[in-house]
C-alpha cells in the first residue's frame, strides 16, 4: 500500500509546526533482525520511495527502529514511534504515514 510519511523529529528533537519535514512517498513494510549488540531480535519498519516511471529505491528516511504504534486513523492515517541510527548514534523518531489513493 502506497503512503506518505513525515518524520517529526530531528536527532531527537521535535520538529516545529512551521518547520515540516518533507514528505516522502514509497511502501512500508516491517521486518525483524538480530542485533549482536543487543543480544536479540528487533523490530526494523523501512520504507522504499518511489523512484522514476515506477521502480522503487532506497529511501533517504533511516530505518525506524522497535516501533510501536500510537494512534490510527483509518480515514487519516497513524503515528508511529520508535528509534533511528544516525552515525552511530540512537535517536528518537515519529514517522507520520498517511494512504496515499491509487
Amino acid at each position: 500500500m502506497r503512503c506518505t510519511v513525515i518524520r517529526t523529529h530531528y536527532l531527537g528533537r521535535k520538529r516545529h509546526d512551521n518547520d515540516p519535514a518533507p514528505a516522502v512517498t514509497g511502501t512500508v513494510r516491517m521486518y525483524s533482525i538480530m542485533r549482536d549488540d543487543l543480544r536479540r531480535y528487533i523490530s526494523v519498519m523501512t520504507l522504499d520511495a518511489f523512484a522514476k516511471f515506477g521502480a522503487s529505491q532506497k529511501s533517504p528516511i533511516p530505518d525506524l527502529l522497535e516501533p510501536e504504534l500510537l494512534t490510527f486513523g483509518s480515514d487519516r492515517g497513524m503515528m508511529v514511534c520508535g528509534f533511528e541510527e544516525i552515525d552511530g548514534q540512537r535517536y528518537y523518531q515519529g514517522w507520520w504515514m498517511q494512504w496515499v489513493p491509487l
